[in-house]
């Protein structure tokens, strides 16, 4: 005898089975957070503020877009948070620093994430980093730096803030003293400003020119390098690192460093977060990176906008995590942390 399910059977297991939820149907009513990995004030702050300001418009069901500060280790907090803990459903975004591919590359076993298995979204812009001196210093250029040691700020091991000045001291001789230790890039300026350091190790030059003008106005500030491919055109007569290099291998070490720039201020998503989702993520995307209202936004702001579409970042961070291990090898060796000499910013007593 043929065994038949009852028909009550069917409709009840058709009762129980999940209702599928289109991509387009999914964000209604939704709250997307992003977690952004540096302390308020900066420029990668500024960014990822101004996307949670308009992205949510650009999705289906206008879902809330919620940014959450989540500072600390070099950006790499937030993406060991994004690749591991976050919900994989597309409700949680990171805005992290964009040498978490350097750090995967420079510490394998301590990486908490694997880059090229974020699913990027998109670059909102790739600011100029340079490296610069206070006025006061006197120098003028990076061979200046060469003759005189000099105090430089930075937060955590194993950001630019301290790879700029290291890359430059181990390639061209430079004597730059590496100050870590300090909670923000906030306090780096503040040092910077009040003479217990004489630079900074990197900042974008787009930051300066809004959060200290008169510095820039006055030349308060003196930018001894620019840390990209070609001049910027607001910096006209600063040269990039790469100009100073002597040989291939040279070019090769700065070039790996000033690519990882390009990222910029980026946004992504975990892992294993459905393709249909993570498409519309970034069609969204670059729909609010062209609306006028957010341009007038960033305009007031005074934030470039220079944006990456999130398929071309996507093999661009995988190139970088692809990179020739005898590749690697020298840019380690380049921006290694000195175990001695850069000292550590002490706590003022209160």
């Amino acid at each position: 005898m043929t065994n038949r399910i009852p028909a009550i059977a069917v409709l009840c297991a058709c009762a129980l089975a999940p209702a599928t939820v289109s991509a387009d149907e999914f964000f209604a009513g939704k709250t997307i957070t992003i977690s952004i990995g540096s302390g308020a004030g900066g420029s990668y702050d500024a960014y990822a503020r101004l996307m949670s300001r308009h992205l949510g418009q650009h999705l289906p069901g206008n879902p809330t877009m919620v940014p959450k500060n989540m500072p600390g280790a070099g950006g790499t907090r937030v993406a060991a948070f994004i690749y591991s803990v976050a919900p994989k459903d597309g409700t949680q975004l990171g805005a992290t620093l964009n040498t978490i591919p350097i750090f995967q590359l420079l510490n394998p076993g301590k990486a908490k994430y694997d880059v090229g298995k974020f699913n990027w979204i998109g670059t909102t812009a790739s600011p100029t980093n340079v490296l610069v001196v206070w006025h006061s210093t006197g120098f003028k250029t990076l061979t200046d730096a060469t003759k005189k040691q000099i105090a430089v700020g930075a937060t955590t091991p194993g950001t630019t803030q301290e790879m700029y000045p290291l890359m430059a001291n181990r390639l061209f001789g430079t004597k730059f003293k590496v100050v870590l230790g300090y909670g923000s890039a906030t306090e780096v300026n503040k040092a910077m400003e009040s003479g217990e350091v004489s630079g900074r190790g990197s900042n974008s030059w787009m930051s300066y020119t809004f959060q200290n003008p008169q510095w820039v106005k006055e030349k308060k500030i003196v930018p001894l390098f620019q840390m990209t491919l070609e001049r910027d055109p607001m910096l006209k007569e600063v040269p990039t690192l790469i100009e100073y290099a002597r040989n291939d291998e040279e070019r090769q070490v700065i070039s790996l460093l000033a690519t990882t720039e390009t990222i910029g201020r980026a946004m992504m998503a975990p892992p294993g977060v459905p393709t249909e989702r993570i498409a519309l993520l970034r069609k969204a995307f670059m729909s609010a990176i062209g609306d006028p209202k957010l341009l007038a936004d960033a305009s007031r702001a005074k934030l470039e906008i220079q944006p990456i579409e999130g398929t071309k970042l996507q093999k661009m961070v995988e190139g970088i995590s692809a990179a020739s291990p005898a590749v690697v090898a020298r840019f380690k060796a380049a921006v290694a942390t000195e175990n001695t000499g850069g000292g550590k910013k002490k706590k003022k007593s209160q």
